[in-house]
């Protein structure tokens, strides 16, 4: 009897669910643009397409990139959910996105600036501030060599989550200066070999970070990984 019933109950909820209406898929109403609006000749900048609402489901290949004067700023990928743009040569260009299939479109306008011939920006102030966080993290090692792990479960947590966030905050300060000097690149304010100069003195200390977070973890006999 009791097999029956469930047997039964079984049946009755299959009837149900292919009785009830499919879900109608999300369908996308506005497309934005998100990104800078300036570019030098010969940089490029990335543009990223934001889609509402949401939960919209549009493929990548239906999301379609234009501009109005190759000429003067190029799409380099013209089918994606973001792109890239290159200056070409001076002047303003209007950069159109667009689902396609339907009428949802947005345009931003881009201006492309002449490049600068020499370096007017020195690199120095971004240097020294490499050096001091390089001087944090070498100060923030040795204590991590000295700490004593406490008796308790919770304690010893609260102490690695404690060494933790001042590794994500050195890390998150080299992420802003980083952002910072990408933006003068750009902008034509440093060459290119000031810009790479700079990038491999970040990645040195990012990757001296890496070391004490798995010193770290070392520490705690990797309770806490």
């Amino acid at each position: 009897m009791k097999k029956k019933l469930i047997a039964g109950l079984l049946v009755f909820a299959m009837m149900v669910t292919s009785a009830m209406p499919a879900m109608a898929a999300v369908k996308a109403r506005k497309i934005a643009i998100k990104g800078k609006k300036t570019v030098t000749v010969g940089r490029t900048i990335e543009l990223d397409s934001v889609i509402t609402p949401k939960k919209a489901k549009v493929r990548d290949r239906n999301i379609i990139w234009t501009s109005s004067k190759p000429s003067v700023a190029k799409v380099l990928e013209k089918r994606d959910d973001d792109t890239k743009i290159k200056g070409m040569k001076p002047g303003k260009a209007t950069i159109t996105v667009r689902i396609k299939g339907t009428s949802i479109k947005k345009k931003y306008k881009i201006t492309v600036k002449k490049a600068s011939k020499k370096s007017k920006t020195s690199t120095d102030s971004a240097v020294k501030k490499i050096n001091q966080y390089k001087s944090e993290a070498q100060a923030l090692r040795a204590e991590i060599g000295k700490i004593q792990l406490a008796a308790t479960y919770g304690e010893r947590r609260v102490q690695y989550l404690t060494y933790e966030r001042k590794i994500d905050a050195i890390d998150d300060k080299l992420g802003k200066l980083d952002d910072v000097w990408e933006d003068k690149y750009d902008d034509g304010k440093i060459t290119r070999s000031q810009y790479r100069s700079l990038e491999r003195k970040i990645e040195a200390v990012e990757d001296y970070l890496e070391i004490l977070e798995d010193e770290l973890e070392q520490k705690f006999n990797f309770e806490f990984d």
